[in-house]
Parts: structure tokens; sequence; C-alpha cells
């Protein structure tokens, strides 16, 4: 360094290092600043910079904010570094990158940090290093105590050692007690365990003699489990604290379990510190005052906790060579308990498991639980179910993963090794001899059951290795979980499994980070390999095993190598993922599934899988059984929408299978798929009789490809052709006669005249053909199921349909100069599907087309030059999607709501179901300018109607449209105010009864609480009817019991009900038709149902029945302005979820009236109301639930028990 005489006078030199050396002093230092740590704010706002290019952080990143704060623990460079990192992401980016800290320190943090830690000596670094592994341990104890044990451990110059990583800020001292910054303990910890070679310590490697050191340290920290033996003065040592402390970090960890043994003393001694061993601990605080100094509340603390451990208790009489064994017997169980290995890289791992640990949360602990694993091969689960037995394994008396039964069980003897290793691994003990398979079965029947278990059937694909080693649920003792893994799920099904579990695949960061460490043995790929390996895990389709075989292949390899390896994997899969994939395909015991799989592989994916069945049955197959099986293999997948799916490393299997069975002859393979090995075959007219399927498909941006006919001369049987942008020269008579399904994407003109046999074809996809004309001699096609002309934009007529009597689906979509359709359309016998979307120059449709009685789903979206449906359209009795959207169809035909099996509609701005719709359609109609009796006097016959909601009122009653639509069973009503709602009712119900004596008033009657009323009518006249509005519970059976006993025991004359005499319910009566009440506040609690007895008298000549009584029931809520009205007949039948629409409209402080109207002869004397109040719920009610006895009916000249009288749920006395 240049001297200081040789500076200007006035200069100053500022020298920044790392240490903090003595050296800066003697070279005449004046001043030495150490950088203090950063207080939160500036954490906050250093980070923000680099986050967020600002001072202040976004307000919804503040939670993860402060996790990235406390990882960097106040370090500017960490701060730096992680906001750089995380600067212009989303929250989910974000939470991924900060998720990957938790276990992989940040690379520029990581380099700097090293290189501080590489720059102190041998020895500071080694003892370091040793600090940071034992962090848990060494943090916040006192320097002296440090430099004890670590000079006990053989470091004898431990104080300079440790002063001199003071000085590199590798550590420092807060009050004498080590501190160390968490991101330097994380990296410590790592570059310990890499040069060190770490495996637990026990007591034949400890030096005898030796003091608690970092060997016991490390022995502690790194044991599974601590037997603790506690006597009477174990509490007088120190080091016995000591070493007690440490264990029970470990424990609180749950990295270790830990078993005490109280020897001659009671745990509530040691738990409390009393008795003996209390006096042993209180003369230590006293001898030892200075060097135990702050360490008595952790050491209370650690002997509360392990004194609440449940151990070994030894007493002075007892024999103790019995507690001895009992002792070793349990630690040799314990000792037992040793994990699976589950994965160097367990990606993704936790979380599943985490999810089949909730499936089993549902146990019954009175009987055994099977758990079913199900996903295709490669998929992992054989990784999560070892990772589920580690979870699960300790609280079982017995346990037993049976690895790879499948492999196992074709080896010989393979299945009396199975069972044999299945008892030896439950009872620990191989004394028990299986000497054949039944003999076997017989032994674990018996012996299965004695114990707890928790069992593993790892990939099993046979029924028999079931009914070998798990046959029954009755083999096994209440609370035993049996675990069964398999790529096969009618499997699972025959053994009635309680639980299935399906593999999920890996997510995007969860393939990425998996490849990662096996291409490149860290978590993210390298840079320039980025788009690379983005090209490896798409190809993968998230498939573990591809991934972890690709990546480890891939490892260490140069750019060109993976460009390389990448193009062979288009053509010829990896060998040992299609080794693991073919076993599910090998696994197939029918030849016929085989085929199927193979020409899904080949053609099909992507396809309706119903269209597949129908095109896969025409070749012969019994393909909806076969497609099952395939399902059930995990082979094939069908998405929601019924397409066919399967994982791109199957469908390369598949290919891979027919091209290794004649490498190269592709000419004689049975399917050919790859476009340069097909032109090659057909450009040299090579094909053969064993080329059962073909596809060429080339890309539209090229000029179509020219082919000559004769080169199918030779294909007799060819079933299955596909083409795109491909063009036939020649004599069409050279095509098989055998072909089913012909798909030709822009298929030419030429074709027309095409004069081949199509007798056989199942299926004719044509889309964006450049048709004009299909065939111009058309011939019967018997067995013609899909005719597919979609996009063919010179269509300008359909085909003759009476050569198609079977024709099941007829797709026109997007024919933009179809201007007809033949009006032999009526032919069409079986068709369900008719698609005419788009068909922009499509005027009408043939009358003919509303013969068609096998419809099922009719589309004419999009054809706006359609203006009208005929009234036709009610001959479609199984039309039940009807989709006219986008068209000029301006009015919904009346016979269409008379149509019983429609079910979803999209026409004339409604949209929806028909349940829904066909309110709104009706109440269109009742607009002021329509006569409303007029326009629904076609519907009499509607069935499907349940309930009307009407928004707004008009001129008409709502007992008008009662009247004329009797399947209405209720109307809900919208009004402008009281006056308007009472108006109406008055109106409405002079309407239905047509009484002089019936009159309504406006105003609130007789309100309030009752118990009993008087009515001068005689004895066997007086009846009463009872009406449940809600659900039913113990209360309301017990007011329906309270009334009836009240209304038997009536004296002549009078009409006695309960009043508010129960704390279950509230009362409300009225005299006459009409009760009004308000709705109480009741302690917060809500409503449950609302039970409505109706007292009334009836001339003799009348027959007091369910049918006579009620013509219409009002519920109006005054303060809400809105009224329901029900048709009597009704009542009975009406589901809960309706009576809950009721109930859930009234709040408390709301006014309600409630309005019965009788029929002609029947006179309403008294109406009680009962509110019954319980805790909220929710009412979920399928669509065939019925309230149970909404209705009962009471009368005066009968004495009988209730009974039923038949669906309707009305009961009489």
């Amino acid at each position: 360094m240049v001297g200081r005489t040789s500076l200007h006078k006035g200069s100053i030199i500022i020298i920044t290092t790392r240490t903090k050396h003595d050296r800066l002093h003697e070279i005449g230092v004046n001043h030495i600043y150490r950088v203090k740590e950063m207080d939160y704010n500036e954490c906050v706002e250093l980070f923000s910079w680099s986050a967020f290019n600002k001072a202040t952080p976004e307000r919804s990143f503040s939670s993860l904010i402060n996790y990235a704060i406390e990882y960097s623990d106040g370090l500017p460079l960490a701060l730096v570094a992680v906001g750089s990192a995380v600067s212009e992401k989303s929250i989910e980016e974000w939470e991924n990158v900060l998720d990957s800290f938790k276990r992989f320190p940040f690379q520029d943090v990581w380099q700097v940090l090293k290189e501080n830690i590489d720059s102190v000596g041998s020895e500071e670094k080694k003892i370091f290093l040793e600090l940071a592994y034992l962090s848990h341990l060494f943090i916040g104890v006192d320097r002296n105590d440090i430099c004890q044990i670590l000079q006990g451990a053989g470091h004898h110059d431990a104080s300079r050692a440790i002063k001199g990583i003071e000085e590199h800020s590798l550590v420092w001292f807060d009050k004498d007690k080590l501190c160390m910054n968490r991101l330097l303990q994380d990296i410590g910890r790592e570059m310990y365990m890499k040069e060190s070679s770490i495996e637990p310590q026990d007591e034949n490697r400890l030096a005898r003699g030796e003091n608690l050191s970092i060997s016991l340290l490390k022995a502690i920290g790194e044991s599974k489990t601590s037997i603790i033996i506690l006597s009477p003065n174990y509490a007088f040592s120190r080091w016995c604290l000591q070493e007690l402390e440490d264990i029970m970090i470990c424990c609180r960890n749950k990295t270790q379990k830990v078993l005490p043994v109280f020897y001659h003393i009671d745990p509530s001694e040691v738990r409390n510190q009393t008795g003996k061993f209390g006096q042993a601990f209180d003369n230590l605080m006293k001898r030892y005052p200075d060097k135990i100094k702050g360490k008595e509340q952790s050491w209370r603390k650690a002997l509360r906790e392990v004194g609440c451990i449940a151990g070994f208790v030894i007493r002075k009489s007892r024999n103790e060579s019995e507690d001895i064994k009992n002792i070793v017997e349990h630690i040799t169980h314990m000792l037992d308990m040793k994990e699976l290995f589950v994965a160097n890289h367990p990606v993704g791992v936790e979380s599943r498991v985490e999810e089949v640990i909730e499936l089993l949360k549902d146990q019954q602990q009175e009987n055994p639980l099977l758990l079913g694993i199900w996903g295709m091969g490669g998929s992992g689960k054989t990784t999560i179910s070892k990772a589920i037995y580690n979870k699960l394994f300790r609280e079982f008396e017995g346990r037993c993963f049976l690895l790879n039964i499948r492999e196992v069980w074709d080896q010989d003897n393979g299945i009396l090794y199975l069972q044999q290793q299945l008892l030896s691994s439950i009872f620990k003990t191989t004394k028990i001899k299986v000497e054949n398979i039944e003999s076997g079965k017989s032994i674990l029947e018996k012996r299965l059951g004695q114990k707890k278990i928790l069992l593993v059937l790892d990939d099993v694909d046979k029924l028999e290795q079931l009914n070998s080693l798990a046959a029954s649920r009755k083999w096994f003792c209440p609370g035993s979980i049996i675990i069964i893994t398999t790529r096969d799920e009618h499997l699972l099904r025959c053994l009635r499994i309680d639980k299935l579990y399906s593999m999920k695949e890996l997510n995007d960061k969860e393939s990425i980070e998996l490849f990662s460490w096996h291409a490149f043995k860290e978590p993210y790929p390298k840079e320039e390999f980025d788009s690379l390996a983005n090209e490896v895990i798409s190809y993968c389709e998230r498939l573990p095993l591809a991934l972890e075989v690709i990546g480890s292949h891939l490892f260490n390899r140069e750019v060109y190598e993976w460009r390389s390896v990448l193009n062979k994997l288009k053509t010829i899969p990896n060998n040992d993922v299609q080794k693991k994939l073919k076993i599910s395909f090998d696994g197939l015991s029918d030849d016929r599934d085989r085929e199927i799989f193979l020409d899904v592989a080949f053609f099909f994916i992507g396809m309706d899988k119903n269209d597949v069945i129908d095109i896969l049955n025409g070749c012969g197959h019994s393909a909806e059984i076969g497609m099952n099986v395939l399902m059930e293999r995990c082979l094939i997948t069908v998405d929601t929408k019924g397409k066919l799916g399967m994982h791109g490393l199957l469908r390369d299997m598949g290919r891979e299978i027919i091209r290794e069975s004649l490498p190269m002859k592709p000419e004689e393979r049975s399917r050919l798929w790859n476009p340069d090995e097909v032109l090659n075959v057909l450009s040299k007219d090579m094909g053969t009789k064993g080329i059962e399927g073909l596809a060429l498909n080339l890309p539209k941006s090229l000029n179509p490809t020219q082919l000559k006919t004769e080169a199918f001369k030779e294909m007799k049987r060819l079933r299955l052709l596909q083409f795109a942008n491909v063009q036939l020269v020649g004599d069409f008579k050279y095509l098989s006669t055998d072909l089913r399904w012909l798909c030709w994407h822009e298929c030419p003109p030429e074709y027309t005249t095409a004069n081949f046999y199509q007798g056989n074809l199942v299926a004719i996809d044509f889309k964006y053909s450049k048709l004009d004309l299909v065939w111009k001699k058309g011939q019967m096609m018997k067995n013609l199921k899909i005719l597919n002309l979609s996009h063919s934009q010179h269509l300008t007529q359909t085909p003759d349909f009476s050569n198609m009597p079977n024709l099941e689906k007829l797709i026109l979509k997007y024919c933009l100069k179809l201007t007809s359709v033949s009006h032999t359309i009526e032919h069409l016998k079986q068709v369900l599907l008719i698609n005419l979307k788009g068909c922009s120059g499509l005027r009408v449709l043939p009358r003919s087309i509303y013969k068609l009685k096998s419809l099922k789903t009719l589309i004419l979206s999009g054809c706006s030059s359609i203006d009208k449906l005929e009234e036709d359209i009610e001959q479609m009795e199984s039309l039940t999607t009807l989709m006219a959207d986008k068209t000029a169809i301006t009015q919904v035909p009346h016979a269409l709501l008379r149509l019983k099996s429609i079910v979803y509609i999209s026409l004339c701005d409604f949209e929806g179901l028909s349940r829904n719709v066909f309110p709104s359609i009706i109440w269109s109609w009742t607009c002021p300018t329509n006569n409303f009796s007029r326009q629904v006097q076609t519907l009499l016959d509607l069935s499907n109607l349940v309930s009307l909601i009407v928004p707004n009122r008009n001129s008409q009653g709502l007992s008008s449209i009662i009247r004329e639509l009797p399947q209405v069973q209720n109307v809900r009503m919208e009004c402008g105010s009281q006056l308007q709602i009472t108006g109406d009712v008055a109106s409405d119900t002079c309407n239905v009864t047509n009484c002089d004596e019936m009159i309504v008033s406006s105003c609130a009657s007789s309100l309030g609480c009752c118990s009993e009323g008087d009515v001068t009518e005689s004895e066997n006249s007086l009846n009463s009817i009872l009406i449940q509005m809600g659900m039913n519970c113990s209360v309301t059976k017990v007011l329906r019991e309270n009334i009836l006993q009240k209304f038997n025991a009536r004296v002549p004359g009078e009409c006695l009900l309960p009043g508010n005499n129960n704390p279950d319910w509230l009362t409300f009566s009225g005299k006459g038709s009409f009760v009004n009440f308000d709705v109480p506040h009741v302690n917060g609690c809500k409503l449950k149902t609302m039970m409505l007895c109706v007292s009334y008298s009836s001339s003799p000549s009348i027959k007091a029945s369910e049918g006579h009584i009620i013509k219409n029931l009002f519920i109006i809520n005054l303060t809400k302005t809105t009224h329901y009205l029900y048709d009597g007949d009704t009542l009975a039948s009406l589901r809960e979820e309706e009576w809950h629409k009721v109930i859930s409209n009234l709040e408390a402080g709301d006014k309600v009236q409630i309005v019965v109207v009788a029929r002609l002869g029947i006179i309403v004397k008294k109406i009680v109301v009962y509110l019954i109040y319980g805790e909220p719920i929710d009412i979920v009610c399928g669509d065939d639930m019925v309230a149970d006895g909404n209705v009962t009916v009471h009368g005066g000249d009968e004495k009988k028990n209730l009974k039923s009288l038949g669906k309707r749920k009305l009961q009489r006395v």
C-alpha cells in the first residue's frame, strides 16, 4: 500500500474488507466502521427498488414481500438478488420462485457467501461448517461453552478459530451469545453435508469419557430415536440436562422419537421437578449459579416435555429383568420402523400424499379400509405409495410393503414367496412356513386379523393376485389399511374398494423441476438448454418416468447431442420408457383389445368416442367393451366432450410396436402413418394386402399431392383410410371394398364420379371438400352411420338420403352455398343428429324433416335465412335438444312446448333447460297486445312446467294463469306496493271462488297469539286440514301428534289446538279464511318450518276429501310486495325445495298474510299458523324427493289412526 507521505494533505482513503483484522490497526487505520444490519423498513425499500423499481411495494404482494425479506435475513445482496428474480412477475410466479428458495439457495448469493467461507483458514472453515450444520444446537449458546465443547471435540485452538470466523463476519456474538445469518446457516449446512460423510453416530464411535462434544451433538441431531434413562439424580448433571434439551429440540422438530425410562421415580416428579428429582435439580442450580445462568427455564421446559411422554416406569419393588425385556421388545419394534426410499428427487410427491391422507381421514375404525391408487405406467404410483407408507406405518402394529407383485408373480414360486414375505413382515418371524398357495391363503386369513396392519400391494394386474394375498376385507382387523396400486381400474371395482385415488399428472413447474434434476442436477434448466429442455418436457407430456429416464440420458451432453436425441425421439421412442409402457399393452388378454388400441393410436385420437365405436364395430370388433377395458387400463382417456385421448408416449409406443414388427418393410406393416414411408409406398405402388390402415395428412400450405389410385390395387384388406390435401388420379375401382372409414379432407371434385363399392362404409368424413355434389350416381350404403360434409364451401345440395337407411349423424356445418335439403331426408329413420350450423344460404327446411321421430338433436344455429319452424315439430317425439339461435325465426312454435322429450332450447333469445325457459316463453305470449287465453289454449297437454315466476304485473289475474295452465303448481309474483298486492289477491280470490261470502280485507285483523277458538257447527261437520311447509324434524312430529290429540279430544262444537305453551314453536291465528302476522325476531335463529292448520265446515252432502277442500292458497309478503299462489291439488306433492323458497322469503319483521280459498260448499272457520325455528340449515333436494306428509286431513266423524292415502301424502283420521 502506498504510504501516507505520498498522499496530499486532506486525502481520505477508504478500505472495504470482509475481515476485521489487527493488520488494519498496524497500517495506521484511524477508524473502523462495521456495517450495521438494515432495519425492516430499509429492507422493504431496498427490496422494492429491485422488485418494483420504486421505493414502496405493491400492496397485493405484502405477504410475499415479508417472506422474501425473512429469507434474505437483512442481507442487501440477497434482497437485491431476490427482488430482481421476481421483478415483473405475477403473484403465482412469485410463489414459485420463493418456494424454490426454501430448498435451493439463490445461486448468486450462494457464490458470494461461499467465497467468504472459503477465504478463512482450514481450521476456521471446519469449525464454521460444524457450527452451521448444528446451528439449531449452537445458536444462542455462550462463547465459552462453545469453546469448551469444541476443545473437547479435538479443536484445541477453538478460541482463536472462533475469533477468526468472527473477524470474517461469518458469525457474531450478542451479549456473548452466538449469532449467525440464516443464509450462512443454510449454505454452511449444505457445504458440510457435501464435504463430509454423514452417518449416524453410536456409542462405539464416541470416545470414552468424551464430554458433550461435536460428535455427541451430531449423534443427537442425526438419530431417529433417543432413549432417556431418568433416575433420581439425573437432574444434578448439567451435561445430562443439556443433552436432554438438545434431544427435545429434535423431538419438537419431529426429527426423532423419544422413549423415556423413569427409573425409580414417577413421571410427575420429572414433569414438576418435585421429590428427590426436584431436590437434585435445585441443588444443581445452587451449585453452579454462574455456569448455568440463563439455562434454568429451558431445562425446566425440557423436563416438563419429557415427563409428559408415555414411557416405561420401573419401580423398586418390581422384577427389573422383566422391565428390561419389555423395553428391549419395544425398542426392537421401534428400530424396525425403517422408512422406504422414495426417490432422489421427490418432486410433487408431498402434495399428492396429503391428498391421499385426506381421503383416509374418513376411515371408520370399526372397519378395515381399502384404498386403490390407479394410473398409467410411469405416473408415479409406486413412489406415492412409498411416501404414504412412510407417513403412516408407525401407527400400525404390523406393516408390509409388497413391491412389484406383477413381476414377482410370474417367477418360479413367486406366489408362495409373496405369501411368505407378507407373513414374515407382519409377524417378524420366519417360522411360519407356507407349503402351498391354498395353505398360504388359509394362514393369511387366520393371522392377518390379529393385528391392525398397513399393507401395500404394489403393481397388481390380476385378480388372482388379490385373491391369494388379500381376498376379503374380513381377513383384516378393524382399523387396518390396505393400499393397492394398479393400472387396471376394473380390478379395484371387483374388490369393491372404499376409496380411489387417480394419479394426477405433474404441473408445468413440477415437470421442469423433475426433468432438470436429472438432466442438470439442479432444479432449473441451464440457460443455453432452456428451449431444448422445454421441447423434451413437451414430448414427455408430464410423465414422471419419461422425464427421469430421458433427463438422465441427456445429462452432461452437448447441445448438438440434445438435438440429435430429440430428432430420434420423434420417430423411435426411448427404449427404457417403451418397455415400461408396453407392460400395459402386453397385459391385454384379448387380441381384439390390442387391435382397438393400435387403431386408436394411429387414427382416432381426438375423435368422438361413439363415432369410433361405430367404425370399429363395423370392423368386427366389440368396440364398446374394448374401449372400457382400455380406459380401465389407463391406455386411453375420454374427456368431458366425449373425445378420445391418449398420452403421447402411449401413442408413440403403439406406433413403435407396429414399426418394430417389420422395421425395414413398411409396405408389409398393418398400419402406416409416417408421411415419408406412406409416400414412398404409394408412389412406388408397393402396397400389399398386409396394410389395414393408412394415413397421409399433408399440410394445407403445400400444393395437393397427386397419387395414382392403382397404388391401392393390392391393399385388399384396407379398412381405414385417411387423407388430407391429397388427390387421387385414376379409376377409383382399385380402392378396397373392405373400407369402413373414409376420411378425406379437401376431397377433390373428382370423387363425385367415384365408382368403387362403398356399401361397407360406416363413416365418411369429407370436411373442407371441394365437392358441389357428393355422388352423381348414388348406391345403397346400408352400413353408413356417419356423414360429415362440414365446411364444404362449394356444396349446393345434399345427397339422396334414401340410400342411407341407417344413417345416425348428418353433419353439414358451414356449407355456405347449401340452398336445399333433399326431401328424401324423411328416409333417415335411425338418425339421431342433424347439424346445419352456419348454413347461411339455407332458407327453408323440407316439411319431411319433421317426420323424423328418432331425431334427438337438431342444430340450426347461424342459419340466418331460416325464418320459421313449423308446428309439425310436435312429430319429433324424441327431440331433446333444439339449437336455433342466430336465425331469422321470431316466434317459438306453440307445439314445441308440447314435446315431452325436449330438454334444452336455444331459440328467439331464449336459451337453457326447458324447465327454465318455458315459463319465460309463456310469459312472452302474455303481453297486453296478446290475448292470453287464445295463446295458451293449445297448451293443455303441458307436462314439463312446474312453476312460473312473473316479474311484473299485467292485466291478467293470477288465478287465470292457473286455470289456463293446469300443470303450473305455483306462481310467484312481484308487485309495486302493498295496496296493489292486497287488491290483486282480492280480485284473484273472487275470480277463483265466484262466491259472495268470501271477502278479503286489506286491513289486518285479529293478529296475535291464540290457544283455542269456538266454532258453532255440528261435531260431524267440523274438520281440519294440516299443511306442512318446510322440512321434517322432531318438533314437527311432536306438533303434528299434539294437534291430532287436541282435535280428537275436543268438546263437540269446539276446535282446541295447541297454542304458545311450548317453547319449540310460536302460534298465530285468525278467524275466517285468512291470518295476518309479523315474523318475529327469535334470538338470531332462522325459520325452519311453517305449519298451517285450517279448520273448516262443510254441508252434509259434500264429502270432505283432499280433492274438495282447498282451491287455492295465497302466501303474501306485504313487506316485500311478493306473493305465492298455489293450486290446492298440488299442495301435497310439492317438493321440499319449493317450500324452502317460501320459508326463505320470510324474514324477521316482514308482515305476512295467508289466505285460503276454499272450494264450493266449504267454509273456512279458523286458520292457525305455527312457526318452528332451529339452527340455519342447507336444504338439498333431488328431483324425486317429495315432502313427507305435507298435508293431513282431520274429520270429526272418524276415529282412526293415521294412515297413508297414497302417493299424494295426504292422511286422514
